[in-house]
């Protein structure tokens, strides 16, 4: 299967997924839904739990994408912070509260995918930290804990938000209240 049909297969997987959640899919309904042969589908991927976790590792890495693009726009590091936590937060969290199958895609528990969850995070910091070293705070030797650390701290942080919140707003602000606390002086 080429580059083009593994991603049909991938974009099919992700709406198969929103729609009837990890539990209730097949390699079949993937397969119906590409529109290529169960077996044709096995031989670009192994499994329904590597079809999960690469739909997952593409959300992530486009939202990436577009994070970084946002934030390119943007001057203050504050705008940026604010930025990144909308789109890697709060969109994801809004598309949770809409579908239970949502949050079971987004934000995986499943042991088989937590590696790719938690690298996702660790590439979210990534872009992080060079926002956070722009800022004055951390460009004082006065500064206690690391752009590094603190760009972990965040992540941590807003993944126990979206656990937390009731609603998007609630989340807005409890990134806002966490940005005043880090970035005022």
């Amino acid at each position: 299967m080429d580059v083009t049909k593994r991603d049909k297969a991938l974009r099919a997987a992700r709406d198969t997924f929103l729609r009837y959640g990890y539990k209730r899919v097949t390699m079949n309904d993937i397969a119906e839904a590409t529109g290529i042969s169960r077996p044709a589908l096995y031989l670009v991927f192994e499994s329904k739990e590597e079809i999960f976790k690469s739909v997952y590792e593409h959300f992530v890495k486009e939202t990436l994408t577009e994070i970084e693009t946002k934030i390119s726009h943007l001057k203050m590091p504050e705008e940026k912070l604010r930025a990144a936590f909308e789109l890697w937060t709060v969109r994801p969290f809004e598309l949770m509260r809409a579908s239970s199958e949502a949050a079971e895609l987004l934000e995986s528990t499943f042991g088989f995918a937590q590696d790719s969850v938690n690298q996702g995070y660790r590439s979210f910091e990534k872009i992080l930290l060079p926002i956070l070293k722009s800022h004055s705070k951390f460009q004082s030797a006065k500064t206690k804990v690391s752009a590094e650390k603190t760009a972990h701290i965040l992540s941590c942080a807003v993944r126990g938000f979206k656990i937390a919140a009731k609603d998007a707003a609630e989340i807005r602000s409890l990134i806002k209240d966490l940005l005043i606390l880090l970035l005022d002086d």
